[in-house]
Order: structure tokens, then C-alpha cells, then sequence
């Protein structure tokens, strides 16, 4: 993925930010990696109001503590 497609066709949800900020300079929190992370794995449209239900995905049982 490179940071001008995310940028402009990227689809706004939880995770686009905090994704172009690990492409842009590379520090990000726990929290932003693990966001930008769930963003990327399911092109953008895991938003967090639904379960992405993708659970052999090591940041799923995170998420459902």
C-alpha cells in the first residue's frame, strides 16, 4: 500500500490515520500500530461498530478481552 492511494482513495474509517502516520514517519503507539494494522488487513472497512470476525488473526483476542 503506498501512503498517496490510502491517502486519496482510502476509504475513512478507524485506522486510516493512524495507518498514513506509520507510512508517513513511522512512530506510532501500540494502540495506533494495532489500528492501522486492523485498517490495512481489511481495506478499511473494519470500522470497530462491527466484528470483523477474522479470529486466527493474532490482534483478535486484543480487541475481545
Amino acid at each position: 500500500m503506498k501512503y498517496e492511494n490510502i491517502e486519496k482513495h482510502g476509504i475513512t474509517a478507524q485506522g486510516k490515520t493512524e495507518l498514513l502516520k506509520y507510512l508517513g514517519d513511522g512512530k506510532v503507539t501500540r494502540k495506533e500500530a494495532m489500528l492501522a494494522k486492523c485498517y490495512e488487513c481489511t481495506n478499511g472497512y473494519a470500522d470497530g461498530k462491527v466484528d470483523c470476525g477474522i479470529e486466527s488473526c493474532p490482534l483478535y483476542a486484543l480487541w475481545h478481552m
